[in-house]
């Protein structure tokens, strides 16, 4: 043990993985060295169990999976960020290719929450990345109990962990609403890489996860995404966002074009809670102002005139 610590804090710190190869007993040491109170140690030792992982042979993962799986998820509490994100890179080359079972998916889960609270942008994004590529197990009441509790949360970091884990799972299980809310309140924050993971988000919903459910809910985001490519510091993100506003457009559009009683139902919904320049952005998309005109042709009061003449004025126009 006290050789293996010699050589990982020496210059010839990386002779550990020629000696490592097919050897357990070195391997078991570095998981040891996990828990040395010397932070470089630990720092050191992350970084060969990392190259060992590349083992194309898959033992040296499976000594690491059995025998360090709950070193490495207690290191996602240690006060240095550093250790925090390189832990992150090990269990993501760990967990590669390997689905998770239900108490080890748990017990990360569990570990990742005070993560998620340190607000860390960089090391944060390390964790959805980790949680995105991995294989999940069947979702369990117990696991989606623990889903549902970080979607309540008021800390977006946790709501936001919770929607990635409720996307892996493969269905939004009548959640779609929460999702778009959690996304577009990623979209509003003032954190630009946080901007940025709401618009990975919204893509992957509208690539994979759409249900007709989710149909007005998306209109709102004409709006939020207008505001991002037009006042967006970064160009990247301006770009980005109209890119994505163009697909969220092209869905819409092919929905609501052979379901105009509903769309009517939605401009309608729209303009009673004053949000105006959603169904105008929606009414224009689909057939302008005759469109909206409409919605005063059925019977009934319909909505209140006033709104139509606010919706109408030329200031709306974009």
């Amino acid at each position: 043990m006290d050789q293996i610590r010699e050589l990982v804090m020496s210059w010839r710190a990386m002779d550990i993985i020629n000696i490592a190869n097919g050897d357990e007993y070195v391997v078991e040491s570095l998981l040891r060295l996990l828990g040395d109170e010397d932070t470089t140690t630990r720092l050191r030792a992350l970084t060969a169990i990392g190259k060992l992982l590349g083992d194309p042979d898959g033992k040296i993962k499976s000594v690491v999976l059995k025998k360090g799986f709950s070193r490495l998820v207690t290191l996602l509490g240690d006060e240095d960020g550093r250790i925090v994100s390189r832990t992150l890179e090990v269990l993501l080359r760990l967990l590669e290719g390997v689905q998770i079972d239900e108490n080890r998916l748990l017990t990360l889960i569990e570990a990742s929450v005070p993560v998620a609270e340190r607000e860390d942008t960089f090391i944060y994004l390390s964790l959805l990345e980790l949680f995105r590529k991995l294989q999940m197990p069947p979702l369990s009441w117990k696991v989606g109990a623990k889903i549902d509790g970080l979607l309540n949360a008021d800390n977006i970091y946790l709501r936001t962990l919770g929607m990635r884990l409720l996307l892996n799972s493969g269905s939004l299980d009548g959640k779609s609403k929460v999702v778009l809310e959690c996304i577009t309140d990623l979209l509003t924050s003032s954190n630009v890489l946080l901007i940025e993971a709401g618009l990975d988000f919204l893509e992957e919903v509208l690539a994979f996860h759409l249900s007709p459910d989710m149909m007005k809910h998306l209109v709102r985001f004409l709006h939020v995404l207008k505001n991002l490519e037009n006042g967006a510091e970064s160009v990247l993100v301006r770009s980005r966002a109209s890119s994505v506003r163009t697909e969220v457009e092209r869905v819409l559009f092919s929905y609501y074009r052979s379901r105009t009683e509903e769309a009517l139902e939605v401009i309608k919904e729209l303009l009673l809670g004053r949000h105006v320049e959603e169904a105008l952005n929606l009414a224009l998309m689909l057939g302008g102002t005759s469109l909206l005109l409409s919605l005063w042709a059925g019977e009934g009061d319909g909505p209140d005139p006033k709104l139509l003449m606010e919706l109408l004025m030329p200031s709306r126009m974009p």
